[in-house]
């Protein structure tokens, strides 16, 4: 996935069943976790710097958990409806801590995913208004342009600076 060229790639889209795409990527690491978890962290963490959302929400999905070595023990279910990555983990991580003894590996994987989203937070900045999406150069341009067109600025505005103009249709629009 990561050689692959996803320029213009939707970091919103879901999975058919509703579940977001880190909601997914969760899932399917902890249906393959016994035995070999691989490097679904590291997954995790591209798919969040590349653009996933961790608040996005899923639309619908939901999980089943059970201990193949363990058939007597109970499935977890949790259904993905309105949970984002965050409290999809939470919701996982309480239903597993009723029987934490069968569960330890597939908690602790848990923990260090809300670890990463915790990080992820630390680094993004504090200004962001959510997750990157890819524009056109061409479009970048013309907001560039449009915005030191000083000439058409149509609002002045006094600072302790000094004096600053600006087009009103772009503050409206930035409020």
């Amino acid at each position: 996935l990561k050689k692959l060229n996803l320029e213009g790639f939707d970091w919103s889209s879901r999975h058919e069943s509703g579940q977001t795409l880190l909601v997914r990527c969760i899932h399917k690491a902890m249906t393959q976790l016994r035995g070999k978890s691989g490097n679904t962290l590291e997954t995790i963490e591209w798919l969040i710097r590349s653009g996933a959302s961790m608040e996005q929400k899923c639309t619908g999905g939901e999980s089943t958990f059970s201990l193949a070595e363990k058939p007597e023990q109970p499935c977890i279910r949790v259904r993905c409806r309105d949970h984002n990555a965050i409290s999809y983990v939470w919701a996982v991580q309480k239903k597993m801590r009723e029987n934490l003894e069968h569960w330890k590996d597939e908690e602790a994987f848990l923990a260090q995913v809300l670890g990463s989203f915790a990080e992820a937070f630390a680094q993004s900045s504090p200004n962001a208004a959510g997750p990157r999406v890819s524009i056109h150069e061409g479009i970048a341009e013309l907001w560039e342009k449009s915005l030191a067109a000083k000439d058409s600025h149509d609002l002045t505005i006094e600072t302790a600076d000094g004096v600053v103009t600006a087009h009103t249709h772009m503050l409206k629009a930035a409020s």
